[in-house]
């Protein structure tokens, strides 16, 4: 009896193993580049931008705020790990890719995406890492958890430099030479047309390609490859990013031929361009029959740059990037999964540091025991079974630390702003106003008070802004 019994029951074994897999969902992952959300339609945007966005923000759950810091690496690293930039050392921006002196370390830091790869996920990235120096840590990427990589690596472009070049870059590096080192982005590789890629650590250029297309086959690519497991794709776009610090704006296949004059206008398009991806995206999982076990979580790495401002909600909305106003740091966050999550909602608040708990949580993947987490998972309130966790968000750059909850603000140099009568934060309150003012300043000061000191990273940071910090110290004679 045994001997018939035991084919049966292993038969049976195996496939409820392979029916837990198929309900583990997938989890995808858009990351935008540089824009905040005065661009997009579904928060107010007068811009006429994000239709494709604005209509999965209309079938899923849009959070009304959601906290980053304010700048690309510490951004990207505050998502990936789920901790804050005063834990992880990311609190000014570190441009590793660029200048190297060191990056994301695995051995110091977590991401999600090594936690679900333990857990059994296929994982890929295409886009922008930047976090790391990917010519001096060639597998870090891998380390971190991704398997699958298409990069654009966003260094000096060796092809067009010398080494009179190089020399002069390093010796910039060495004296905090600002100005030198802004003029040498001129050089980096392009992650736009003719775009400097690295594909699983082999090094291409894809001559006569525009970069994000070339990312989004990737993308579909590994999405057919992995039709039968789980997955989680990283989709970092370059997109709306300028080619360098110096030129903010570029073509797309939709306008190179006939490109507007406008900076404003060429912005406009490259956020069409990548609204069009994020619906293609969309309609490629909905192709394969994936997107009913496909959690799509779209976001935006910060605010938009400075010189570019947008209307939104009646006003006009100044670029913010490196800022910690609310127009710098508080960016869109989306979450579409037409069969696993119910539509249709508002939450009111999340920062960056919810979303590694939250994947974790959604894919019944488990982080080690011994790490630290500042998030909070929103999974419960994206399945329909609690309200959404947070009572208040909390942001961080370089000295300034900022706590907020639905209506009230309060900076850590004490200053009250009330959002909803000044969404642009020009005055603050009295420090003696009543009633709920006074009862949020209570409130988020003892958020404030809870966050420890910042913890270094052990290596100075290195970007156009710490570059500048170290030489005016240097200037002032400050040690």
């Amino acid at each position: 009896m045994n001997h018939f019994l035991l084919p049966i029951l292993l038969c049976l074994f195996y496939m409820h193993v392979s029916a837990a897999e198929v309900d583990r969902p997938n989890i995808v992952v858009i990351l935008l580049d540089n824009v905040g959300r005065e661009w997009f339609g579904c928060y107010g945007s007068e811009e006429n931008c994000t239709p494709n966005i604005d209509r999965l923000a209309a079938g899923g759950v849009r959070f009304a705020n959601c906290y980053t810091t304010t700048v690309c690496g510490p951004s990207r690293v505050e998502m990936l790990t789920g901790r804050y930039p005063f834990r992880t050392g990311w609190y000014l921006h570190h441009d590793a890719a660029l200048y190297g002196g060191g990056g994301l370390d695995p051995q110091r830091e977590t991401t999600f995406a090594r936690v679900l790869r333990d857990a059994g996920y296929a994982t890929g990235i295409a886009g922008k890492w930047q976090v790391n120096n990917l010519y001096d840590e060639p597998d870090v990427i891998t380390r971190h958890g991704f398997d699958e990589q298409l990069v654009w690596p966003g260094s000096i472009d060796r092809d067009k430099v010398d080494a009179e070049f190089k020399a002069s870059f390093q010796k910039a590096i060495a004296s905090n030479d600002a100005d030198f080192l802004s003029g040498a982005t001129r050089n980096i590789e392009s992650r736009y047309w003719d775009p400097v890629l690295l594909r699983n650590g082999k090094r291409e250029v894809a001559r006569g390609r525009f970069g994000p297309d070339v990312f989004r086959e990737f993308a579909f690519d590994f999405y057919r490859r992995h039709q039968e497991r789980p997955f989680l794709f990283y989709h970092a776009m370059v997109l709306t990013h300028g080619q360098n610090v110096l030129q903010h704006v570029v073509a797309t296949p939709d306008n190179r031929d006939n490109p507007p004059m406008e900076e404003h206008e060429m912005f406009a398009d490259m956020l069409r361009y990548a609204d069009k991806q994020v619906g293609a995206i969309v309609a490629e999982l909905e192709r394969l029959d994936l997107l009913k076990r496909t959690i799509v979580i779209i976001a935006s790495d910060n605010g938009t740059e400075k010189s570019l401002s947008a209307h939104a909600n009646g006003r006009v909305v100044q670029g913010s990037l490196y800022q910690i106003n609310e127009a710098g740091g508080n960016v869109p966050l989306i979450i579409h999964s037409p069969k696993r999550v119910p539509g249709g909602r508002i939450a009111p608040l999340a920062d960056f540091t919810d979303i590694f708990p939250t994947v974790c949580d959604l894919t019944s993947a488990r982080p080690p025991a011994e790490l630290v987490l500042d998030g909070k998972s929103f999974a419960p309130f994206l399945r329909g079974e609690a309200p959404a966790p947070r009572r208040w968000i909390f942001n961080h750059y370089a000295n300034e630390r900022v706590a907020r909850d639905e209506r009230f603000k309060l900076t850590n140099n004490g200053d009250l702003f009330d959002l909803e009568a000044d969404p642009a934060e020009k005055k603050p309150l009295p420090q003696d106003v009543p009633g709920s003012a006074a009862a949020a300043r209570i409130k988020l000061q003892a958020v404030l008070d809870q966050m420890p000191a910042s913890t270094p990273l052990p290596f100075p940071h290195r970007s156009l802004s710490a570059f500048k910090k170290r030489a005016e110290a240097a200037k002032a004679g400050v040690k």
